[in-house]
């Protein structure tokens, strides 16, 4: 799955490039103060999260239902521009939520998101934490 075909992704114009994604600089994404708003980044962030999971476990997760069940932000600077996405875990949380999740159905991941603007600097870092399950089939 292309998390930028998600069909409201796709409506904000995100991009999927190799390992991250992009909200290209358009008009459209701007706030009052002539930045890209707050609720853009959250969607790029979100969106990241999810690819970052996707990425990670490609096959085995049409077996899994997976949803966000908290998100933690914190918005560094103002954002312009293109903005790109850079998604990790801890070292180790992969595999202990694939166990996890092969053992007992159901786990958690944090996965940690940064934005970053067009000049490069960190303009929003988030912690999403995804429940997956196994899907009855």
């Amino acid at each position: 799955m292309d998390v930028a075909a998600i069909p409201f992704n796709k409506f904000l114009g995100l991009q999927a490039g190799e390992g991250t994604l992009t909200l290209p600089a358009d008009p459209k994404y701007l706030n009052h103060l002539g930045t890209v708003h707050a609720g853009a980044q959250f969607t790029l962030a979100e969106a990241a999260s999810g690819q970052w999971l996707l990425g990670r476990f490609g096959a085995a997760a049409a077996e899994y239902a997976a949803v966000v069940r908290h998100a933690d932000i914190k918005f560094r600077r103002p954002a312009s521009g293109e903005l790109t996405t850079r998604a990790s875990a801890e070292p180790g949380e992969a595999e202990r939520f694939l166990e996890t999740l092969t053992r007992r159905g159901r786990a958690t991941i944090e996965v940690r998101v940064q934005v970053l603007g067009a000049d490069g600097n960190t303009t929003l870092e988030s912690t999403f934490e995804w429940f997956a399950q196994r899907v009855s089939g």
